[in-house]
């Protein structure tokens, strides 16, 4: 799903790892920097090696600058942070945090004000490392984080507030359905402890865990071949789809995803409102891809 303008890729494909935490962003912010350490030390020490200026602009990401996001990962009321790599599409890592003191005014107008985070590793690494890898750092970052919901699996990501990028990005999600388009910091302000799906990784928190009458739940609604419920403890789960991310079309219709999209309905996020240059009839026709 690559973009080209003026010669050069503004968009890739990608796997993405999301996570939806409704708790105060002062409450996770230790455990958001334990995640983001681990994916450091996963991806490599210099994978990252930009940070967004709060003009937007990217910086370099040097020792000053490190100690500098450390502390704003802190910040009690709305941190957000941007990290990335100076490689060009399709080769970008990321790292997205959207902080937030879910009990502040400043949200008091949101519908369902969550703190969010996204971690992006191009197709690249996922290829050079195996899709074993991408699965165990998914687990690793799920692991100290109380979670209501989350995903990993493949996305489009890239300058898509910019122009018509997202009009030229709309047929081909719809032409490959397993790559999802999210932008964070609206679902953050919706999406409240309801769950998007589906994606190859499913994470499933409370409470809709506990809704659902848990794992066994899931367990006796999934029979797709190669879908697997993994409890990883008391209140959060995985549902994983098969071995490995895909992008789904005519000749992969993806029926593990509509089976999962259909047990966890009841449950599932569907947003109010469409991306910029994303038409709202495509969109929520997009957005139900696997139910109707």
């Amino acid at each position: 799903m690559q973009i080209i303008r003026r010669g050069r890729a503004v968009t890739q494909e990608d796997v993405s790892i999301c996570f939806y935490l409704p708790k105060p962003t002062a409450e996770v912010a230790p455990a958001i920097s334990q995640c983001l350490q681990s994916f450091v030390n996963v991806i490599g020490r210099h994978a990252l090696n930009h940070y967004l200026g709060d003009d937007g602009e990217p910086r370099e990401l040097d020792d000053a600058a490190w100690a500098t996001i450390r502390t704003k990962l802190h910040h009690p009321v709305a941190p957000s942070v941007v990290l990335t790599t100076d490689a060009p599409y399709p080769e970008k890592v990321e790292f997205e945090y959207q902080g937030k003191d879910i009990h502040a005014a400043l949200f008091r107008h949101d519908p369902g004000p969550v703190t969010a985070v996204r971690f992006i590793v191009p197709l690249s690494w996922m290829r050079a490392h195996g899709i074993r890898r991408v699965r165990e750092l998914a687990m690793a970052l799920a692991a100290p984080l109380p979670f209501s919901a989350g995903h990993a699996g493949l996305s489009v990501t890239g300058f898509l507030g910019v122009g018509t990028v997202v009009s030229d990005v709309v047929p081909l999600l719809f032409q490959a359905p397993g790559v999802d388009l999210v932008d964070l910091n609206l679902t953050s302000c919706e999406i409240g402890t309801r769950l998007r799906v589906p994606h190859w990784m499913t994470f499933v928190g409370e409470p809709s865990l506990s809704a659902m009458g848990g794992v066994e739940f899931l367990r006796s609604q999934l029979h797709t071949p190669g879908t697997t419920v993994e409890a990883l403890d008391a209140s959060r789960a995985v549902v994983t789809l098969g071995p490995e991310p895909l992008a789904g079309g005519p000749d992969q219709p993806l029926p593990a995803y509509r089976e999962l999209a259909r047990v966890l309905e009841p449950w599932a996020f569907h947003p109010t409102w469409s991306p910029a240059n994303f038409p709202d009839d495509d969109f929520h026709r997009w957005d139900r891809r696997f139910l109707d």
